[in-house]
């Protein structure tokens, strides 16, 4: 090779020779561009399946129908032990003339015997003339009449008051000698309008407001005085309306003694309707023996 062919070789490979030596010993020529940025990460596969829609939210569903209003007998609770619970009126006494201006302070005074009551608990019902019951808590203690009649000022002529021991639900106590009646006139004697030497029944409950608890439960409860209850002869008529009813709601009773229920009753009023009725299906005389009574429910 001549010495022209030499220089040419050298000219040519002289300026690789430090770059090629600054790789080798870990440099870095900062005047080279920076590295293109990393590509972005390829998407995913596509599905060959068609696309799952998202589920939407099911659909409420609808509240149960409430259940039927049932009107059932229930199972009487027993009878107090003996000595079995008496009542009776020591004031007014039988065939007592009121007169008219003391009528609204006369007291009534009962004689209650082996019958324990309390407030809240075992009281007396005392009903005046067919009106709603009075709850009594403290047999000892007078009630006047005005307390009955809800301040009114009681008509001249006949009067009958009634009174009967009660368990704390109500139910009514229907042993021999529980029930009390008297009769009794105001301003002067007349005409009698209720005789109660003849088949009687004596409303008591439902009566009120039923609220809570109270309303799941209502006992359908009455007295009866000089009728004796049997299939075929002297019967019971129950009929209850109201809301989740059509038409009544109706039951027979000819057995004296069992209470009857009411379940499943919806918020409203309702109305009760009590009938002693003959053998002929007939309502017995008296102005006692056909009673209707409202009351309401609030669960």
């Amino acid at each position: 090779m001549n010495l022209r062919n030499v220089r040419r070789l050298l000219f040519i490979t002289l300026p690789v020779l430090p770059a090629a030596l600054a790789l080798a010993c870990g440099g870095a020529n900062e005047n080279l561009p920076p590295p293109p940025p990393p590509p972005p990460a390829p998407p995913p596969a596509a599905s060959a399946a068609a696309p799952v829609p998202t589920a939407s939210a099911a659909p409420a569903e609808a509240p149960p129908p409430p259940a039927p209003i049932q009107l059932t007998e229930g199972v009487a609770s027993p009878a107090p032990p003996a000595p079995l619970p008496t009542v009776a009126f020591t004031a007014p006494t039988k065939g007592q003339l009121v007169p008219t201006a003391k009528s609204s302070d006369f007291e009534v005074k009962l004689d209650v015997k082996n019958w324990k009551t309390a407030p809240g608990d075992a009281h007396v019902h005392l009903i005046l003339d067919h009106r709603p019951y009075k709850p009594i808590y403290d047999p000892k203690s007078p009630i006047k009449l005005s307390e009955l009649t809800g301040s009114e000022a009681l008509d001249e002529g006949q009067h009958v008051l009634v009174a009967f021991p009660s368990r704390a639900n109500h139910e009514s106590v229907k042993t021999k000698g529980a029930l009390a009646v008297v009769e009794f006139w105001v301003g002067k004697k007349g005409e009698k309008t209720q005789d109660i030497t003849k088949p009687l029944i004596i409303y008591s409950r439902p009566k009120g407001e039923y609220k809570g608890e109270m309303a799941n439960h209502v006992l359908v409860d009455f007295q009866i005085a000089n009728v004796t209850l049997a299939p075929d002869k002297d019967h019971v008529h129950i009929a209850v309306t109201g809301p989740g009813i059509d038409g009544e709601k109706t039951a027979d009773v000819n057995k004296f003694g069992t209470p009857y229920y009411l379940d499943n009753l919806q918020d409203g009023s309702y109305t009760v309707k009590l009938d002693l009725l003959g053998t002929d299906g007939k309502p017995l005389a008296g102005s006692w023996n056909s009673t209707s009574r409202s009351f309401s429910v609030a669960h």
